[in-house]
């Protein structure tokens, strides 16, 4: 076995969870070892495709020990090309596993080995670890024009329309939603490489924008060619722009609910007279369209189930392998109304198309699915914390 070493350095530098999203962006296949004074024996993560299928510190394996990582604050770590023959016992989304880390930390559910220290904010919440979440480098060729902003200025207003698309070269911004009579509710923060701007900023017909976007710190962003990018979209097949527009739906009202959840005005929906078709933690990768009806994604919590967001015709279901959003099959189950009709989907086409798009509009849609699963774990922890008191009533599992 040809094992190449590609990266080392110092977890002061990089910590894990910024590892975990620089192997994801560059769709890495290897061993991360991270060696710590605090500990005899170094963590292993075993990476395919830039997802972890693995990982190992002494006896615990698998998500366990992953999460243990996270309390490795100091150390060493060294990143080596290699094949993986590993079985993939880690379901989750880097996002998720990630923010659940980080956490698990702030709760002290981790032991901390050595000083460790976050980056937080204070919002209408509470102090809440927001991590920055990066993309890839971003590609010059792409950006048309470059942008510079102090700290605090204001870069998107929520309910304002535009169809600029930023890419963040450097520093840190944070994206807010805005609550009348109250102050914003901090969702995420995104660093350098991550893109300002949503999919359907790619479309003629113009964009409301849904969250306020506030740089943290001076911010240098670059104005990304939104002409040729759109003209990519239009030549996408309509089966393709339906996983990206439904993307996109599933983003903003996750993002919506993370406010419901807050302010407690949340309503369950009875899914006592609705058919499970996805079951969570369930292997079905199955993927549909839907054709008529209604779709409800829901997660199970510590606290009881939430509605994620409720689809329609046209819509997609199930599990793409190029974009773990973080939910179904693995966190969230699939309910589906009386009349609801569904077909399968050709995956393969699908994922032809996925790989074939340019650098930008690829790492675009990876970073959007980053998004999706960060705003989704984090409306789940408002939850877990504080949301709704009653559950949903899911009535008898089909």
């Amino acid at each position: 076995m040809n094992n190449k070493l590609v990266l080392s350095g110092n977890l002061a530098f990089l910590n894990l969870g910024e590892l975990i999203q620089l192997f994801g962006s560059s769709g890495s296949t290897g061993v991360l070892r991270i060696i710590s004074k605090y500990i005899e024996t170094p963590g292993m993560v075993y990476f395919s495709e830039g997802n972890p299928l693995d990982a190992s510190t002494g006896e615990t394996k698998g998500l366990d020990a992953l999460y243990s990582l996270f309390g490795w604050s100091e150390g060493e770590f060294e990143f080596s090309e290699e094949s993986i023959k590993k079985k993939d016992v880690i379901k989750k989304s880097r996002m998720e596993i990630i923010l659940d880390g980080l956490r698990m930390v702030d709760d002290g559910e981790i032991e901390k080995l050595g000083n460790i220290s976050y980056e937080k904010t204070k919002g209408p919440s509470g102090d809440r670890t927001l991590p920055v979440i990066k993309g890839p480098m971003p590609d010059y060729m792409c950006v048309v024009d470059e942008e510079e902003f102090h700290d605090g200025s204001v870069i998107v207003t929520q309910g304002s329309h535009g169809s600029w698309i930023w890419v963040v070269l450097d520093g840190v911004v944070e994206i807010r939603k805005e609550m009348p009579g109250k102050d914003p509710l901090p969702i995420i923060r995104i660093g350098s490489g991550s893109f300002i701007g949503n999919i359907t900023a790619l479309l003629y017909s113009g964009n409301l924008r849904s969250a306020t976007v506030v740089a943290i710190g001076d911010v240098h962003l670059g104005v990304i060619d939104s002409q040729m990018l759109s003209s990519e979209y239009t030549c996408l097949s309509s089966e393709f722009k339906n996983v990206l527009l439904s993307l996109d739906k599933r983003l903003r009202q996750v993002t919506e609910k993370a406010v419901e959840v807050y302010n407690n005005i949340e309503k369950p929906i009875d899914l006592k007279d609705k058919e499970q078709l996805i079951k969570q933690d369930s292997s079905d990768n199955s993927v549909y369209r839907i054709k008529q009806g209604q779709a409800y994604v829901v997660r199970k919590t510590k606290k009881g189930s939430i509605v994620l967001s409720e689809l329609e015709k046209g819509d997609f279901i199930g599990h793409l392998p190029f974009a773990n959003i973080g939910h179904e099959p693995n966190s969230a189950s699939i309910y589906i109304s009386e009349d609801t009709e569904v077909e399968p989907v050709d995956l393969d086409e699908l994922q032809n198309q996925y790989f074939s798009l340019t650098a930008t509009l690829k790492d675009m849609t990876d970073n959007f699915v980053t998004f999706l699963s960060a705003t989704t774990t984090i409306t789940c922890d408002l939850y877990n914390k504080g949301g709704k008191k009653e559950a949903i009533n899911e009535g008898t599992t089909n």
